[in-house]
């Protein structure tokens, strides 16, 4: 992945964005000072500006929810059965009363996160099923690939035993809010530096805008069974990220499905134009490598809330 940060211009050997114009800088610093300096002499009397930046909003999910138990209680229950239905052919092994629990604790542990502005990565519903998952399949070992803030560590850290391992990997740490005693963080790619991966159970997360296609092949490669993909969009909606990890998970499912004869395809995200080069995506034996793949449904319906990204759990075949 490349990515000029003057230009804006993403390319990878997959796609490219390659439309938007440069970004004029404007000093607004510089700006204001001189028209501070042109309206005191106009007017006679010394003017003072000052300007003050936006606060981060909340997340709706702090500041909207049911307060009555009974509501609450229902609306778990059909959480529960959303998650059932999720997971009926996954072969992953749960008790009903065991999510039932793992439900009111996430209902804590979302209300106590030092995270509360989600306006990028997850939101409630991702997160009440990425921490139900972990639950469930309660790994040894975590691989985060993607921290930002860090909302995900903290509901990694929180939804794993004590002695679970966590390798967070990020090439940018300076937006991160939270740190895991559990954690070791590393400031590069996970290409450039492996974690220690053993025959354990392992989870990884991966969310770096990265194509999910290398990052499956690396997941089958080191024997990583459990992975979740964030921002896994497919063709019907990739236009609305502007930065999205193509080829996704379910690109590579859309291309089997629809036998694209053509070598490119393009889409028009905020005014720019991406192209996705469809013959250099002809090395895609590892979607056949997949036992289980299925994206988190919308939960707005019971929560109340939209979903902020498009998740999907992937369990490997060679696993089972």
């Amino acid at each position: 992945m490349k990515f000029d940060q003057y230009k804006k211009k993403t390319y990878t050997r997959y796609w490219n964005n390659f439309s938007e114009q440069p970004k004029k800088f404007i000093n607004t610093s510089l700006f204001f000072k001189k028209l501070k300096k042109v309206l005191n002499k106009f007017l006679g009397f010394t003017i003072s500006v000052r300007i003050k930046k936006n606060k981060p909003q909340k997340d709706e999910a702090y500041i909207s929810y049911p307060v009555e138990q009974n509501i609450k209680k229902h609306r778990n229950t059909l959480i529960i059965k959303e998650i059932c239905s999720f997971l009926e052919l996954s072969n992953l092994k749960y008790n009903r009363s065991n999510i039932e629990k793992y439900l009111d604790e996430f209902d804590y542990v979302f209300s106590q996160s030092p995270i509360k502005e989600h306006e990028s990565g997850f939101g409630y519903n991702e997160a009440v099923f990425f921490y139900t998952l972990l639950k469930i399949i309660n790994p040894e070992i975590v691989i985060e690939s993607g921290v930002m803030k860090g909302f995900t560590t903290y509901l990694i850290d929180a939804a794993t035993d004590d002695d679970c391992k966590i390798y967070s990997y990020d090439i940018n740490f300076e937006n991160n809010m939270f740190n895991s005693k559990k954690a070791t963080y590393i400031n590069t790619d996970i290409t450039n530096k492996i974690p220690p991966i053993t025959n354990k159970k392992i989870v990884a997360l991966w969310d770096d805008h990265t194509s999910q296609m290398d990052r499956l092949k690396f997941s089958q490669k080191h024997n990583i069974q459990y992975n979740f993909f964030d921002d896994d969009l497919s063709f019907l909606n990739i236009h609305s990220d502007g930065w999205p990890p193509i080829p996704t998970i379910s690109m590579l499912k859309d291309i089997k499905n629809m036998k694209l004869s053509s070598e490119t395809l393009s889409w028009i995200s905020r005014n720019r134009e991406g192209i996705v080069y469809l013959k250099d995506l002809i090395e895609i034996d590892c979607i056949d490598q997949i036992h289980f793949h299925k994206v988190f449904p919308q939960l707005f319906p019971i929560t109340g809330y939209s979903n902020h990204s498009q998740c999907s759990l992937v369990i490997n075949k060679i696993f089972r």
